[in-house]
């Protein structure tokens, strides 16, 4: 038969124990969202009469499609945060601030996210393919995109290429974070004002 172990030795296996769970604990993950702009950061445009955006599809290069934020740690090296991580899909979350960016730099209300129904279809299109978009080794982030806008009946308006930077200013995940807000307000204002001239030159409805 097996001796049951003394008191003591169950005392120290019990201290032995709880300083291994100490020691492999994780630290807390902390999760992150891409700021938009506010009403305060726009100045409303005079717009000719209303009409709907539709915001997307936007699609992202295969490496950005994860929780885990993406920097790099050099040209051909990437780095996931283990602890820093989105708080929910990153193409939704693009998508959702393109939205809340152009209708205040419209402005307008009317602003679809996609898929939309059948019954509301916009009056133009939006939509985004983004090739890049995280902060190299300097802190420097890099937001790369193709774009084009669409009338109602899919034909192409404009289509262009785009790149923006933006310094975080501080080598943490929540500066980088911010200055990826900044690069995609740009990408927004970009959009914005072709939008604007398309329906200013646009023939008006009867």
């Amino acid at each position: 038969m097996h001796r049951l172990l003394p008191a003591w030795a169950l005392a120290l296996l019990g201290i032995l124990l709880l300083g291994l769970s100490g020691c492999t604990s994780s630290p807390p993950t902390r999760f992150y969202v891409l700021p938009s702009l506010s009403s305060a950061d726009t100045a409303p445009p005079a717009v000719p009469r209303d009409f709907t955006i539709g915001v997307g599809p936007v699609t992202l290069h295969p490496y950005l499609d994860r929780l885990q934020i993406v920097t790099r740690a050099s040209r051909a090296r990437l780095t996931l945060g283990e602890f820093d991580q989105w708080a929910a899909s990153l193409q939704d979350s693009v998508t959702r601030a393109l939205a809340e960016n152009l209708s205040l730099l419209i402005p307008t209300d009317r602003v679809l996210l996609y898929p939309w129904s059948r019954t509301a279809e916009p009056d133009y299109q939006v939509r985004v393919e983004v090739t890049q978009f995280d902060a190299g080794p300097s802190g420097e982030v890099v937001l790369a995109a193709y774009w084009k806008i669409l009338s109602s009946n899919d034909k192409e308006l404009v289509m262009r290429k785009a790149r923006f930077t933006a310094a975080a200013g501080r080598q943490d995940y929540e500066a980088t974070v911010i200055a990826m807000g900044h690069t995609l307000d740009a990408l927004s204002q970009d959009i914005a004002a072709a939008l604007l001239t398309i329906v200013q030159q646009a023939p008006r409805r009867e």
